[in-house]
Formats: C-alpha cells, sequence, structure tokens
C-alpha cells in the first residue's frame, strides 16, 4: 500500500516537473523570436532616428558652407545645390512622421506605417503615399545636379539658357515625377481586403499588428484562386512599372552625365598643367563616390526588393534595407562634398585658404572641341 502510494506521489510529483519543464520550454520558444523582433524593429527605428539626427547636422553645415564658400565657386550650381540639400533635411523629417515598416511576403511587398499615425488609417494611407513620392522627388533631385553639371562641363554654351528664373525649369521634372510616384501609390498599391487577408497572419506574427487596423500599402503582383491559378494584378502592376521606369530614367541621367563628364575630363587633361590635372582628379574622385553612393544605397536596393515578388521570392525583414538606405543617404551624401571640395574641407578643417593660380587660358584649349569656360569652373569649383 505504501509503495503504491509512493508510486503514485512520484508519479505525480514528475508529471509536473515534466509539465512545467515543457511550459518553460515552451516560454522560451515563444519569447526568443519575440525578443529577435523587438530587437530588429528596434535597430532599424535607431538606425532611422541615428540617420535623421546626422542629416540635419550635415545638411545645415553644407547649407553654412553652400552660403559662405560657394558663390565664388560654383555660380548658379549654388542654388541647385541648396535646392537638394534643403530637401534632403525636409525628406528626413518626412521619414520621421512615417516611421516605416517593410515585409517581403510571397507575391507581395508591404510597406506599414508605424509612427504614431499606424491605427489612423486614412491619414496613414497619404503619409506611407507622401514618403514614397518624397522617395522619388529625393533621386529627381539628385539627377538634376548632374544634369546641371553635365551641361556646365560638356556643353558650357547652353548655361546661359538656365540663368535666372528660367533655372526653376529644371526642377519641373522632379516635381512631375513627385507626382507621379505618389499617384501611383495612391491607386496601386492601396489596402484591399484580399491584400489584408493575404498578409494579416504574416504581419501579426512578425510585427505584431493586425493589418486591419493599421494605416499600409502593398504591392501584391498575383493573386490566387482556391485551385492555386494565379492571375495578375493589373494596377499593381501598372504601379510596379511606373515605380521603376522613375528609378531606371533617373539612375540612367545620372550614369550618362557622369560618364560623359568623365571622358571630358580625362580628354582635357592632356594639355594641363600638373596642378590642374590633380584638381581634375578630384572632381574625378567626387564624381565616382557621388554615382556609386546613391546607387548601392537607393537606387538598385528599391528596385531589386520591389522586383523580388514577382518571382515569389519573400526576403522578409530584409525589405527593410529599403528603408534603411534610404534614411542614411541624406546623412552622408554632404560628406562627399565636404572632402573632396578643398574650399569646403579648408574651411571644416579650420585651414587657410590655399591660393592656386588657374593656368594660362590659352594652355587649356584642348582637342576633342573641349571648351575654355567649361575647364576654367571646373578649376574654380576645386581651388
Amino acid at each position: 500500500m505504501h509503495i503504491r502510494v509512493f508510486v503514485s506521489e512520484w508519479a505525480e510529483v514528475s508529471g509536473n516537473r515534466t509539465e512545467t519543464l515543457i511550459q518553460n520550454n515552451f516560454t522560451v520558444i515563444t519569447i526568443v523570436p519575440i525578443a529577435v523582433r523587438i530587437v530588429m524593429n528596434s535597430s532599424l527605428h535607431i538606425l532611422q532616428y541615428s540617420g535623421f539626427g546626422l542629416a540635419q547636422v550635415t545638411n545645415l553645415v553644407m547649407l553654412i558652407l553652400i552660403h559662405k564658400k560657394a558663390k565664388g565657386l560654383f555660380g548658379n550650381y549654388r542654388h541647385v545645390m541648396t535646392v537638394f540639400t534643403a530637401y534632403s533635411i525636409l525628406y528626413t523629417w518626412i521619414e520621421m512622421i512615417a516611421l516605416p515598416l517593410m515585409y517581403d511576403h510571397g507575391s507581395m511587398f508591404i510597406l506599414i506605417i508605424d509612427s504614431c499615425l499606424r491605427y489612423e488609417k486614412l491619414i496613414g494611407h497619404y503619409v506611407a503615399c507622401l514618403f514614397c513620392g518624397s522617395f522619388a522627388l529625393c533621386i529627381t533631385l539628385l539627377a538634376t545636379q548632374f544634369y546641371y553639371r553635365y551641361i556646365a562641363v560638356c556643353q558650357p554654351v547652353n548655361l546661359v539658357r538656365l540663368n535666372g528664373w528660367r533655372l526653376c525649369l529644371l526642377f519641373i521634372p522632379s516635381i512631375f515625377f513627385f507626382f507621379a510616384w505618389f499617384f501611383l501609390v495612391f491607386f496601386g498599391m492601396k489596402e484591399t481586403e484580399g491584400k489584408v487577408k493575404y498578409a494579416r497572419e504574416i504581419i501579426l506574427e512578425v510585427y505584431k499588428e493586425d493589418l486591419s487596423k493599421t494605416a499600409f500599402i502593398a504591392l501584391q503582383f498575383w493573386d490566387t484562386d482556391s485551385d492555386g491559378n494565379r492571375s495578375f494584378r493589373v494596377s499593381d502592376w501598372l504601379s510596379y512599372l511606373g515605380c521603376l521606369s522613375i528609378i531606371g530614367s533617373c539612375f540612367s541621367t545620372i550614369l550618362f552625365c557622369a560618364v560623359k563628364i568623365y571622358f571630358k575630363l580625362k580628354c582635357s587633361q592632356n594639355v594641363m598643367s600638373s596642378k590642374t590635372r590633380e584638381l581634375h582628379r578630384q572632381l574625378l574622385k567626387t564624381l565616382i563616390f557621388q554615382t556609386a553612393l546613391p546607387f548601392f544605397t537607393m537606387y538598385s536596393v528599391v528596385g531589386t526588393i520591389l522586383s523580388l515578388p514577382i518571382f515569389e521570392i519573400g526576403v522578409g525583414l530584409i525589405a527593410n534595407l529599403c528603408g534603411s538606405g534610404a534614411c542614411v543617404y541624406p546623412a552622408l551624401e554632404p560628406l562627399i562634398a565636404m572632402y573632396f571640395v578643398k574650399d569646403f574641407r579648408n574651411t571644416l578643417t579650420c585651414k587657410s585658404k590655399v591660393e592656386v593660380t588657374v593656368p594660362n587660358i590659352e594652355m587649356l584649349i584642348a582637342p576633342c572641341n573641349s571648351q575654355i569656360s567649361s575647364l576654367v569652373l571646373i578649376n574654380k569649383v576645386l581651388i
């Protein structure tokens, strides 16, 4: 009798311990992924906040340098620089209002508003569209900078067409692309019941947010019926193609202008003094960095992440690279000019201005149909 009671009690205690152990293991298994997701979300927001703060500093310093130093160096180009630098500050504020979180799931790319407006579905939708349109304006203003440089270096005789109020005409394509991207997202990526149903579970699991209550936009390429047959979502495809065309046209403009400027400078170096050749080398380095940085932080990343759902390649949280690159770029871009433009660098390092004598103009009459004025402009930029 005592043996049976002992065995019974031992079994009960063992069972309780086993149950407790299972519960503890289950709790650990449940808590760990949640903790990982919280850390990842927090890391993204820390990056966004850090990029925002750094962008305020670097761009404000850049505006001061442009105001103090650029008038004699850049001519009308300083106005183009001012517009882009001031807009970079505005862009980071728009990003702070949105605090976007992104996710790739199956045939869908989704962007969720994670700021205080995330449960304001109507306002949040407009904020998401504004954030996307602002990205388009950022990349088109960058292309505008390169186009102006191309005109100044390769076609200086046409600079007179951009004097005075006519310089404003240079920004018309940027404004057009801003509204184009805004409405492509507004109508083509708007929330639907099908999109909520498709991604609700995964977003609830990953971000602990209910899509039916959260402001979001989504790009979904395919609809799948109960039989497994897929059909095109025409509005989403048109939106995707429109956005990709804007990205492609902007980067093609930058690449075309950069290549033309590069070979123009290379061609002109044959008849330059060693000092002028060194100045041109600095400008070439600037061009390389200012072309590579947006490509690796914005163009290639956004284009790739938006395209992967076509093949139902779900990269999950890696989609946040879009937002990460877009928040880092405005903070880093001014540093390139601050470092490579000698007058800016000397001011920041408290060095006295180094006087550089511009070579004899007659020495600058180069082959390859180069223009004297373009070479003088290049010298002034780097002195």
